[in-house]
């Protein structure tokens, strides 16, 4: 008998602890963060305007390091009828802010992937950037890649 009280009281003593936590409670609400709206990147690709309104930057941290170093990925893509679409990738090896980066691969890359999905790699030009707010990264770039030339290069990333 005390066997079938104990169960249901076990039970709901169970149920009640399963309850899921609300946080600390000095948590305080805050609005969404402003993320800067004008993200784009834009060049002239052999004479022709290119422009995207979506570009996208990434820390990555290296491995196994506590340093703090870490490499500056940004890639736009400016998506075309059809499906098809061109890309620009920059990767920034030891990224430390606002400054001149030269394209020297492999440590600091350009890339261009063309309509066919062609990968173009740059073997000259440079990554200027600019400035570094609490919000976004802007800059400017231009370089050389195989037959393409890319140059008035600017560009505006929510900060990774």
């Amino acid at each position: 008998m005390r066997l079938l009280v104990c169960i249901p009281v076990l039970a709901f003593c169970a149920f009640l602890a399963c309850k899921k936590a609300k946080g600390p409670p000095n948590v305080v609400n805050e609005p969404p963060k402003k993320f800067d709206s004008t993200v784009h990147m834009a060049a002239s690709i052999n004479g022709a305007s290119w422009r995207t309104d979506s570009a996208y930057g990434y820390n990555v941290k290296y491995s196994g390091n506590d340093t703090g170093i870490s490499n500056l990925l940004i890639s736009a893509t400016r998506y075309l009828d059809n499906n098809n679409f061109t890309t620009i990738k920059f990767n920034i090896t030891r990224f430390e802010g606002p400054n001149t980066y030269p394209i020297n691969p492999p440590i600091n890359t350009a890339t261009y992937y063309d309509a066919n999905n062609v990968r173009h790699y740059a073997t000259s030009g440079t990554i200027i950037v600019v400035s570094k707010t609490a919000y976004a990264l802007t800059g400017t770039f231009s370089f050389t890649a195989d037959t393409v030339s890319v140059a008035n290069g600017e560009f505006d990333v929510a900060l990774p």
